[in-house]
């Protein structure tokens, strides 16, 4: 899976999108944004994101190692034994971190709507997602998708060129795809509804929380019954089709997040309700959601075990939010040139860090360990070099402009 605004999450430092002040024309503000007051940052959340960014690292780092085949370069591990611990990594990952990703998002569209208007929100939205987003398909794309050409029977390989046009594997920069299509209805949205709705500070309840998470696994598993669990969806090159209703849900509850003041005011003990979700989640992953990992063949789309998969998973998701949302706020808020360095550079790491760890890949290939230490080195390289390479290109202007 950013001071920007819809793509703060990923995109430059995170501020508070209430308190960037509102463009003007001959001294008075257009009449479909709001004025508002000074920018102020949110630290915890610049923290957070970099913790996201790095998860989203070490998800791809282990996918190259893990018995899934869903890497370009993947490595079969000597033993499906060996590799257990990475599938797990990847499944525990999977459960939440892009949804937190939109969540966060989220959060900051209405605020940078409401400054900008819905017209100037688009452009913007187009220019600092979709430019990266062509900028990976051009230049970072095909080094992407070299292993899996190369893996091809020589015999029957078409030319790089066919090959590169008639596939549509966009690897990680699906997300910005995703997240400009919502940012675009938001904006929508704000232009049909006329007036900004007004900022109502409300306390968030645990019922509330118990129910939306209730009602995104009812509607996983509905979802689930004709998209399952492995559905690539070819046209956005979405790699996880399954979990968009967890997407679209996490990313609609962050603009009522923004609205009513949630991440401001989180409840002390909320931190404490995410754990009471995550212990939960284990009961209906015991009683048969289980099965729908170890024996999906042997189940109908609609087995009940599903269900119990999909409410395991929404617990576990929104528990584990909670969970990171009140940690960081109460003991990861601090400020500092390091945790700035990396925050600035978090959205370029996100959009190189694909080909580098290809490449990283393909450099510990000759290397004899076990699948877990590759792993970990590759994590370490990776992770070092994509924030050195971002934070390098990041000095040229117009790159800084886009990214």
């Amino acid at each position: 899976m950013e001071g920007s605004t819809a793509f703060a999450v990923i995109h430059a430092r995170a501020v508070d999108p209430a308190s960037s002040p509102a463009p003007q024309a001959f001294g008075m503000a257009s009449p479909d944004v709001v004025r508002t007051t000074r920018t102020t940052r949110i630290s915890y959340i610049d923290n957070l994101r970099v913790f996201l960014t790095l998860l989203v690292v070490a998800h791809h780092c282990a996918a190259p190692y893990s018995n899934l085949d869903v890497w370009p370069n993947r490595q079969e591990p000597a033993t499906a034994s060996a590799a257990l611990p990475l599938d797990l990594l990847l499944l525990v990952n999977q459960t939440f971190f892009m949804g937190f990703f939109f969540l966060l998002s989220g959060y900051f569209v209405p605020g940078a709507v409401d400054r900008r208007g819905p017209r100037a929100f688009a452009v913007e939205r187009v220019r600092r997602l979709g430019i990266p987003l062509l900028a990976f398909i051009l230049l970072l794309r095909p080094f992407f998708v070299l292993p899996a050409y190369l893996d091809l029977p020589s015999a029957t390989r078409p030319s790089f060129v066919v090959h590169y046009f008639t596939t549509w594997e966009v690897g990680p920069a699906w997300f910005l795809e995703v997240l400009l299509i919502f940012s675009l209805v938001c904006a929508v949205a704000r232009h049909l509804r006329g007036n900004a709705e007004p900022v109502r500070p409300k306390p968030l309840r645990r019922r509330e929380l118990l129910g939306f998470t209730l009602v995104l696994g009812v509607v996983t598993y509905g979802w689930r019954i004709f998209v399952p669990l492995g559905t690539y969806e070819p046209v956005l090159g979405l790699p996880s089709a399954a979990y968009l209703p967890q997407y679209v849900l996490l990313f609609a509850a962050g603009v009522l997040a923004y609205r009513r003041r949630w991440f401001e005011a989180l409840p002390r003990r909320s931190g404490w309700f995410g754990v009471f979700l995550v212990a939960g989640s284990f009961v209906p992953l015991a009683l048969g959601g289980y099965r729908g990992f170890v024996a999906p063949d042997e189940l109908a789309g609609h087995d009940p075990a599903y269900l119990a998969l999909a409410l395991w998973e929404s617990l576990f998701a929104v528990g584990v939010v909670l969970v990171l949302l009140r940690v960081f706020q109460r003991f990861v808020a601090g400020a500092s040139w390091l945790g700035g360095y990396l925050a600035d550079n978090a959205f370029a790491v996100y959009l190189l860090h694909a080909p580098v760890i290809v490449g990283t890949v393909e450099l510990l290939r000759p290397l004899d360990a076990v699948p877990v230490l590759k792993f970990l080195l590759a994590l370490v390289i990776a992770a070092a070099a994509s924030w050195v390479i971002s934070g390098a290109l990041r000095r040229v202007p117009a790159v800084r402009a886009v990214v």
